[in-house]
């Protein structure tokens, strides 16, 4: 609001879009010149769905781990919306039982973008006949794509919610957000979700700054 004379008639009209997403990160820092981590919470405004679609643009988020669950999330880009389900979310699983989890699921050619920090079990996937990439990582760019599009994540989606209820901005000694930087803890499904949704639909489309 403060810079239209500098915007063109696009921009201004693509930035006032962001005031009908139910979540108001992207409005507030690009419409207001507010800050963008106002609240500690990382996620709000998504909501609950009984089931994906089924008529959209479908891929894979993977983060694995083993002492840590390994998270697959199935998503599916429809009408404008991002539509999550949790598929996978084991601790002390190897990569074959991975692999055989995922045939089991259902997992077949769609692309599946996976923590970059894993390349020998991407190969490993890749061999078993997956579609797995590397993922874009960039945790705040990440984060900015995901909250730019109305969210849904199924009900069945469970460690899912639960992750998403807790996902926090962390805080400095004085109780003041970082909102560069979120807790590290419990953030395996939304990792993996991030990972997808970041990496599949590219890059924000308007740089991001601190306000």
């Amino acid at each position: 609001m403060d810079n239209l004379e500098n915007l063109s008639p696009a921009q201004i009209s693509f930035i006032e879009s962001y005031k009908e997403l139910p979540d108001d990160f992207l409005w507030k820092v690009y419409g207001l010149g507010e800050r963008g981590a106002s609240k500690e919470l990382i996620y709000t405004g998504w909501k609950l769905c009984n089931e994906l679609p089924g008529k959209g643009d479908v891929f894979f988020g993977l983060d694995f781990g083993y002492t840590v669950p390994t998270s697959l999330v199935k998503c599916e880009h429809y009408d404008g919306s991002n539509y999550v389900q949790e598929v996978i979310y084991l601790s002390g699983i190897t990569t074959p039982e991975l692999i055989q989890r995922m045939k089991e699921a259902g997992v077949t050619t769609e692309l599946i973008y996976c923590d970059a920090a894993e390349p020998d079990r991407i190969d490993e996937l890749n061999k078993a006949g997956f579609n797995a990439k590397k993922a874009v990582k960039d945790v705040v760019a990440g984060i900015v794509k995901v909250k730019s599009y109305p969210l849904y994540l199924t009900t069945d989606s469970k460690n899912l919610i639960s992750e998403m209820n807790g996902y926090k901005w962390a805080t400095d000694n004085n109780g003041d957000i970082l909102d560069d930087k979120p807790v590290k803890a419990n953030d395996h499904a939304t990792d993996a979700m991030r990972y997808a949704i970041m990496t599949h639909l590219n890059a924000p489309t308007l740089q991001y700054w601190a306000i």
